[in-house]
């Protein structure tokens, strides 16, 4: 894998442990929190840490302070991304397009083909990605009507 501290950036990632694992989940839970609810949704603590033991997971530093969270699963020719979680205070500073950028280095590296990620249709981050070469891919998750599927070739 390739080192993500290699590019001039405030940014750090390094791989997350189980003692981040509380600092993802809240980050997460609290930024999806309005989707969910919008969505008629549940959030599922125990399906968030099956999901946190079966991928690859990243915390996002600026300064020695936490700020974000990457994760992100390998199946087949792709690159899942799972999540990219920015905190408030954060966003529109460039820690989003970090993490994909990252992604689709570590995707070229492995000799993946493609990146995918999900993303809930009223989601202002789908504006990124689409920015970031993703397209709508499939109908996949139609029928939960509230997420987009999107990819993008590595």
């Amino acid at each position: 894998m390739l080192d993500p501290t290699e590019e001039l950036s405030p940014f750090q990632l390094r791989e997350a442990s189980m003692d981040d694992f509380p600092f993802a989940e809240a980050l997460t839970r609290n930024n999806m929190g309005g989707y969910y609810r919008r969505h008629h949704l549940v959030w599922r603590g125990d399906l968030f840490l099956a999901s946190w033991r079966e991928s690859e997971n990243f915390i996002l530093e600026v300064d020695g302070e936490r700020i974000g969270v990457l994760r992100i699963t390998e199946e087949g020719d792709s690159l899942h991304i799972r999540d990219v979680q920015i905190a408030e205070g954060h966003r529109r500073r460039g820690a989003g397009t970090y993490l994909l950028n990252m992604s689709h280095r570590w995707a070229r590296a492995r000799g993946l083909q493609e990146l995918q990620l999900r993303v809930f249709v009223d989601n202002p981050a789908a504006r990124l990605y689409q920015r970031m070469g993703y397209r709508l891919a499939g109908p996949r998750l139609a029928q939960l009507g509230s997420i987009r599927h999107m990819a993008r070739r590595v």
